[in-house]
This record gives structure tokens, C-alpha cells and sequence, in this order.
């Protein structure tokens, strides 16, 4: 269903019931097609421990092969980008522990909150690593509704038990800079880079003004061209910033893009706090890494809701195990799309006959559809390949 982005398990169910494709699938993957009323009573009893341990084996081939090396942070660090966002929404409570908010004039509404960890990559790449639900607790009492920071720490704690080597820099929000959030940082050996509003640590705020004040700061730049625009990059940063016993850097860039012919300018501020110590040689990369944090918005949240998944769908209205199952068997199905439509020689395909993905998605499906594999030997013998896959 996810792997070829039908919306509902009805389009996935009438898809099944095309005879060619069930065979096709039988013959190349060694299954049956599963009836989708079978499968929701199967994820409602199935853990989601076992499909995120799935999900997190898959990320440790992709270490082991050395997929993501050249797109480290430093060389060294994997970075990792977290953030919390909200799916199905509903008028009434669909299941115990559903975070809700409640209007002035009283109405509640009730939304399916998740916290999501994601390798992300300066190419694009953006890897469901670790899951976290925002949930209020069923079997007791509680002043306050569980929240993200909340959901931060119990991730935090799972990331750490699970990869306990892994070197990691989190790339975070205007939510986190707060002392809790450099102290899980700091006891993990995790790196941070943490997007700063104006208004947050006034203390710290407090201290970049008056460095800029007397000049307390140092500058640089940085200017590369594509084939539209002009991209420069204007650094001021602060060093040895105190906060909370923390001896921290901010980060100032004012980037601008200006198109080549013509003399349209965009300029953009982007302002971050990091533990790591910036320096000329490593401010720009640091100042890229945290804005990298956006393709867990984009190439997570935004591509799983609006390109194909269907994630705001209730594909589960009244049970939440089963909900949080579906969520896990999208993220793997993406992970798997990512690699596949990555292939150098998938994007060469796809630009010489002008294709979009989720067009030759359809013309893959099509093709299950329509078409008869006979010839089991070759589809043997392909499988049974070592292949090199270059991204």
C-alpha cells in the first residue's frame, strides 16, 4: 500500500484484486497479497516495537555499507534531525491517551501527535530512525497533557540504548535550547545545533549583544554559484557564550540568493546555538547542518502527508495500536522508496524521459497490473546479484 502510494486500504484492496498482479506479486516476492480487513486486525494486536526494530536494522545496513559517509557531519557525526508533528485529527476522543486542545468557547480536538528522529543527508535524504508518540497516560490521573519535550526525553533515552556508539548531532528547533536539552546532549556525547529565536535565553542574548557592542565577534563569508543564483552567506559569530555552566557558540547568517540575470535579491537571518566551537574553518558547515533541520519538515512531515502517503488518512479510526503500526510500515516503505528513486541510474531515467516519481510509481504498479512474469530464472538471477547501488 505505502510502497506504491495508495491513499486508503480500499484503493490498496481493489488494486489486490487484479489476478495479474497478485501473481506478480506471489512470483517475485514469495507472498501472497494480504486482505487489508486482515491486516488492520493483525496491526491492532502487533506490537510497534517489532516494526521499529525493523526500521532501525535497516538504518544499520545502511552504515555498515556506508551509504551516508560522505554526507557526515565533520566526517564523524550522523546528523539528526528531530521534531514532533501532528497527523489525524477528529471531533470526538478515538482512543485512550489522545492528546487533545481546547478552544476558548470550550471544544475539544483531538490530534494524533508523534516525535520523530530522522537522518538526514545535504542530498536529500531523510531516514526514519526513531519514533516517539505523544500520548497522555490511560492508567492514571494527570495535571498536565503530555508534550514534545516530554517525548524528547523518552527518545533520547531509547536512542541511546539502542545505539549506544552512534556519534550524533542533533539538529533541533526553537523549542530546545533549554538546559535539560544540553545536559541530555552533553551526558549521550551528542553534538547539538539548536535554532534560536530572539526572545529565547535571555542571558544569553544579553551577552551576543553586548559582544556586538564591543566588536566581541568574528566574520566571514561564504559565495558559491548554481546555474540560477548567486548564494552568499554572511557569518558573524559569538564564541565561549555562557549559559548554565555550558560554554556554547551563536551563529548569525544573513544569506542571500540573487538570480544572475536579473537583480532580484532574497535575503533570509538564521540564528543558532551549538556546543560545538565555531571557527572559520567550520562556521559555514555548522550554520548548513542546522538548516538542514528543515528536511525533516520537508522531505519527512510535508512529503509523507502531501506526495503520495496519505499520512493525515485515518487508516485506523479507533485503534491506536494499529495506527502507530501503519505510521512504522510507512516510514520503512520510505526509507525504501528513498533508496530506490535515489539510484544515480533511477535519476538519470527519470530526467532523460521527463518523468516525476510518483508518475513512474504509477507506471511500476501499472506495469504489475498488466503484465505477465513468466521468466522466474532471470528475476532469480537478479535478486541472486551482488549489486553496487551509488547515490
Amino acid at each position: 500500500m505505502f510502497l506504491f502510494k495508495q491513499k486508503s486500504r480500499n484503493q490498496a484492496d481493489n488494486t489486490a484484486k487484479n489476478i495479474d498482479y497478485q501473481d506478480n506479486i506471489q512470483n517475485i516476492f514469495g507472498v501472497k497479497v494480504a486482505d487489508m480487513d486482515t491486516v488492520d486486525k493483525y496491526l491492532r494486536w502487533l506490537n510497534p516495537d517489532k516494526l521499529e526494530r525493523i526500521k532501525q536494522d535497516m538504518f544499520r545496513e545502511l552504515v555498515k555499507s556506508k551509504t551516508f559517509q560522505k554526507y557526515k557531519f565533520a566526517g564523524k557525526y550522523f546528523m539528526l534531525a528531530i521534531d514532533g508533528s501532528g497527523f489525524q485529527s477528529y471531533s470526538y476522543e478515538p482512543y485512550p491517551g489522545c492528546t487533545y486542545k481546547k478552544s476558548k468557547k470550550g471544544k475539544k480536538t483531538w490530534t494524533t501527535y508523534v516525535l520523530e528522529a530522522r537522518v538526514v543527508t545535504s542530498n536529500g535524504f531523510s531516514i526514519s530512525l526513531a519514533t516517539e508518540w505523544i500520548e497522555n497516560p490511560t492508567n492514571k490521573t494527570f495535571d498536565k497533557q503530555d508534550c514534545e519535550i516530554k517525548a524528547f526525553k523518552r527518545l533520547a533515552s531509547r536512542l541511546k540504548k539502542e545505539f549506544p556508539r552512534l556519534p550524533l548531532v542533533l539538529l533541533l528547533d526553537g523549542l530546545y535550547p533549554k538546559d535539560p536539552i544540553f545536559n541530555i546532549c552533553k551526558n549521550n556525547k551528542w553534538r547539538c545545533i539548536i535554532t534560536l529565536k530572539d526572545r529565547s535565553l535571555k542571558s544569553v542574548q544579553e551577552q551576543v549583544a553586548d559582544k556586538m557592542l564591543f566588536g566581541d565577534y568574528k566574520s566571514t563569508d561564504h559565495l558559491k554559484t548554481d546555474k540560477t543564483y548567486w548564494l552568499k552567506n554572511d557569518y558573524k559569530y559569538f564564541e565561549k557564550v555562557e549559559y548554565k555552566g555550558y560554554t556554547l557558540s551563536v551563529i548569525e547568517t544573513l544569506f542571500e540568493k540573487q538570480h544572475r540575470k536579473i537583480e532580484k535579491k532574497e535575503q533570509t537571518r538564521f540564528v543558532h546555538i551549538t556546543d560545538i566551537e565555531a571557527d572559520d574553518n567550520n562556521v559555514h558547515e555548522v550554520s548548513q547542518s542546522g538548516r538542514w533541520r528543515w528536511k525533516i519538515e520537508n522531505e519527512g512531515f510535508n512529503n509523507q502527508k502531501n506526495n503520495g502517503y496519505n499520512a493525515e488518512h485515518k487508516f485506523s479510526r479507533t485503534n491506536f495500536n494499529a495506527t502507530k503500526n501503519y505510521y512504522q510500515l510507512m516510514q520503512i516503505a520510505d526509507i525504501i522508496n528513498q533508496l530506490t528513486y535515489r539510484i544515480i541510474h533511477i535519476q538519470a531515467y527519470i530526467k532523460n524521459i521527463g518523468l516525476t516519481i510518483n508518475a513512474l510509481i504509477k507506471d511500476i504498479l501499472s506495469y504489475l497490473k498488466a503484465m505477465e512474469f513468466d521468466d522466474f530464472k532471470l528475476i532469480e538471477d537478479i535478486l541472486a546479484k551482488n549489486v553496487q547501488l551509488r547515490y
